[in-house]
Formats: structure tokens, C-alpha cells, sequence
């Protein structure tokens, strides 16, 4: 693990006031870049990066590669305990054909988008996101042979289509996912339902709604990575056609016709409509000279220049267009995916210099900004043979995932529950410090327990 020296910050004059956004606490004093893996470490081409929800010290980093792609999986990144392992699925030249960005759900599931129009005739247009398993037992692990007749396909656990050279992915709840379709220029809305078996190829119960006047442009070899704020509903959209970035109301628009699958893509699904009048704003018009990577904490976003590597905080909180918190300078260009952890860290990954670097600075804080939208209790703490869990605002029909980690990312408990006073016991635990991750629409809320 390397630190690289500190660069001098640009900023504008927003006021760094403890507890308006710990990111902005990057413009207040020293900021680090430290390399956290490289090409020994498999980190071939990649394109981006997402740590598991329920799993926060593990971080998978996708490669784009020639014809197909691969992930370096990452334990404990940047801790003397770092591990990694490199897994390439045998079927990836077609489930992860030249895959550039990848989305970590719940429920051990992601989704990789593919910057390819079709891997088959010249005419298809058949490809679309692929569904995946983040266990690490199954995903290029299971069904791997080199396209046997007569056995499964891979590892993958669904795919649907209608949306050749995919550019970006974000998670929003259960199995739905956008996309962004560099072919058709439009923002896409994709549930698979419940997956098909793994290898298997049914997807019969796929639903996928198309928002037709949302109007983006692909740019190719530079992905259009985005975020979902799910607190206000909004999906931040790198249109890198354009230079520019562009928010959509998730909840606005109307679901009107029935859109007819392609002759050359021939697959039933259960529902394929159009969507229109959807609310779009633009967020930054001007001042990127190719953005790539996005995320979004607590009214604010970062954005990766590809062109020129610097990352870009802006204020969303406000009216539109957004203004700007300051630049972190990394030094040279080829950024792509970018990604903020639970402890408000950024993260990014260089396709030039082949790297996976974390951003860090003494003046952010790990403060938990997500927690606010699961309403909870976590007792006693310390404990020693107990802990209780409860949950003020749930009814029989919510689903509440527990996981529960040692400090090491080992799962030491998992639960779905749906009741408001859950009790787990800890008797047989060594003692320590444990992570509760509890995992609530589309929320993840992350907590400390000591057991002694």
C-alpha cells in the first residue's frame, strides 16, 4: 500500500461547516491518495468498483477486457489483513462482454453493464444487463465450462436485453436496476424478477421500462456511470455524450404503451412499456471536459473527469444547476468508477495507471449518513450475551435484512426479520468489535457492537 503526496485543492467558496457534508471536509487541510492495488493484484482494465452492502469491507473492481470481463475481489482494501482474488467466469465473453460498470445489490446479487451492441449476428441488438451473485461460492465458480452443449451457462443468474452497448448501472431496490442504453440514447428501468436458476436462461418474468424522452449520449470506451440519491428520488446521470450531468425524478413520468421487442432479440418478457414526461434537470452543464464516474452522500455528488483525472464535488442540495464544493486533484488522467464507503471515504479507480486508490483526509469523519432512514435501536452495547434490535417502523409485511460481521469481514450472523423487537445471541462470539449491518429498502444503516 502506497501513500502518494498531497495535492493542492481547488475550491469554491462554499463554507466547510462541521456537519453539512463530511465531504466537504476534503477541502480542510491535508488530503492523502493512497494506492490501494495494482497490476499485480489482477487490475488489467479496470472501469469500476462497489463494495457490497451487507459486506462493507469487500470491494469487487471490474476489468473491461477485450472481448468479455473480469473482477478482482478485495478484503479488508487498505488494511494489514488486504486480500484479493481474481475470478473471470467462463461465459463472461458473453454475460460480461466488455463489461464498464457494475452495481452491488442486496441480497448477494449485482448487476454489470456491457458496452457491446451484440455478440452475435451484425443486425442483433440483444444485448442488456446481466444479474449476477456476489457469493463468492457461486459466481465463476459454479457450471464453469468453455460453452459445452447441454450444460449450464456459467455463473450468471439472469440477463435481460433490449438495451445494447450499456454504459452505467445503479441499484435501487429488490432486483430493480437503471441502465443507461448507449444505443437507444435513453435511461431504462430493469426488475428481473425473481432469477432464473444459475447458468439457466428464462426470462419470461422480466419487466423493463424504457423512459423514451429521457435523451442521453454514449461516449464511447468512457462509461456513463450514475447514482441514486433514494432519499429524494433522484438518479444522477453522467451524460458523457454531452459533458455534462443530468438528474431524473424516479417517481415522475408516465407508464403508457406497450413497446414491441426487436425481431432480432426474440425474448418474451413479462412487461416492456415506454415511459414518458419524467422530471430532468441538468446538474452541471459546463466545466467537465469528460465525466465518467458518479456517486451521491448527503446533498452532494462526486464526479470523475476521465480526460484530466480530477474528481468534482458538487452541492445538489439546491436548486439547480449545482455549485461547486471543489476539485481533488489526483494527477493524471484515466479516472473512471468512483465510489464513496460507509466511512465517507472516496475511492476510484485509474484505467490508465491500472489502480484502485483511496482519498483520505483526518478532517472527514465516519458518520453513518445513511442511518437516519432506518429507524432503530441497538442494546445493550457493550454487550456480552445478547443484543437486541429494534425496529420502530415496521410492519409484518417489511423485510429486514441482519448481517453481522467481525471486524475482520467474516459473517458471524444473518437474519431476515419483520418483527419490532428482535433479540440474537452473542454468548458464543469471541469478544471484540462487530459491525450490525441492517438492510431496509434500498438503505443500509452500519453500527458498532462490542462484545466482551
Amino acid at each position: 500500500m502506497k501513500k502518494f503526496s498531497t495535492f493542492l485543492i481547488a475550491c469554491s467558496c462554499t463554507s466547510f461547516a462541521f456537519g453539512q457534508s463530511q465531504l466537504d471536509n476534503y477541502f480542510n487541510g491535508s488530503t492523502t491518495f493512497t494506492e490501494i492495488a495494482g497490476t499485480s493484484h489482477g487490475l488489467t482494465a479496470p472501469h469500476d468498483l462497489d463494495f457490497v452492502p451487507t459486506r462493507p469491507n469487500e470491494w469487487w473492481v471490474l476489468n473491461k477486457e477485450a472481448n468479455g470481463g473480469s473482477v478482482v475481489i478485495f478484503w479488508n482494501p487498505g488494511k494489514s489483513n488486504q486480500a484479493h482474488q481474481f475470478r473471470k467466469d467462463s461465459h463472461n465473453d458473453h454475460f460480461m462482454a466488455r463489461a464498464v460498470a457494475i452495481a452491488m445489490g442486496e441480497n448477494n446479487e449485482f448487476v454489470s453493464a456491457q458496452e457491446i451492441k451484440n455478440t452475435a449476428s451484425a443486425s442483433s441488438t440483444f444485448m442488456g444487463p446481466a444479474l449476477w451473485s456476489s457469493d463468492t461460492s457461486i459466481f465463476a465458480r459454479m457450471h464453469q465450462n468453455n460453452w459445452v452443449t447441454g450444460q449450464l451457462l456459467g455463473s450468471h443468474i439472469d440477463m435481460l436485453h433490449q438495451s445494447p452497448f450499456g454504459m452505467g448501472v445503479a441499484y435501487d431496490n429488490a432486483r430493480v436496476y437503471w441502465y443507461f442504453d448507449g444505443h437507444n440514447s435513453n435511461i431504462c428501468k430493469y426488475n428481473f424478477g425473481d432469477p432464473h436458476g444459475v447458468g439457466e436462461d428464462d426470462h419470461s418474468d422480466g419487466r423493463i421500462h424504457r423512459y423514451t424522452d429521457v435523451v442521453v449520449t454514449r461516449k464511447a470506451n468512457v462509461p456513463s456511470h450514475m447514482a441514486l440519491d433514494r432519499v429524494n428520488n433522484w438518479l444522477y446521470i453522467v451524460d458523457a455524450g454531452t459533458n455534462r450531468i443530468i438528474r431524473m425524478k424516479t417517481n415522475s413520468g408516465t407508464v403508457g404503451a406497450n413497446l414491441t421487442v426487436p425481431s432480432t432479440a426474440n425474448e418474451p418478457l413479462a412487461e416492456y412499456k415506454a415511459v414518458t414526461g419524467a422530471t430532468v434537470e441538468v446538474v452541471v452543464a459546463s466545466g467537465l471536459t469528460s465525466p465518467c464516474g458518479i456517486d451521491y452522500r448527503s446533498g452532494r455528488i462526486v464526479v470523475s473527469d476521465n480526460a484530466t483525472g480530477n474528481i468534482h464535488v458538487y452541492n445538489v442540495s439546491g436548486s439547480m444547476p449545482a455549485t461547486s464544493v471543489g476539485t481533488l486533484i489526483t494527477g493524471g488522467p484515466g479516472v473512471m468508477g468512483v465510489r464513496i464507503d460507509n466511512e465517507n471515504k472516496i475511492w476510484y479507480v485509474n484505467n490508465t495507471t491500472k489502480k484502485l486508490m483511496r482519498i483520505d483526509n483526518p478532517n472527514v469523519l465516519s458518520i453513518p449518513e445513511v442511518s437516519k432512514n432506518i429507524s432503530y435501536t441497538i442494546y445493550p452495547n457493550p454487550t456480552s450475551d445478547i443484543i437486541n434490535i429494534d425496529l420502530n417502523e415496521i410492519n409484518g409485511k417489511d423485510k429486514v435484512r441482519i448481517v453481522i460481521t467481525d471486524i475482520t469481514g467474516k459473517q458471524v450472523h444473518s437474519s431476515v426479520i419483520g418483527d419490532t423487537h428482535n433479540t440474537i445471541s452473542t454468548s458464543t462470539w469471541p469478544k471484540g468489535i462487530y459491525m450490525v449491518n441492517i438492510v431496509s429498502n434500498g438503505n443500509v444503516a452500519t453500527e458498532k457492537v462490542v462484545v466482551q
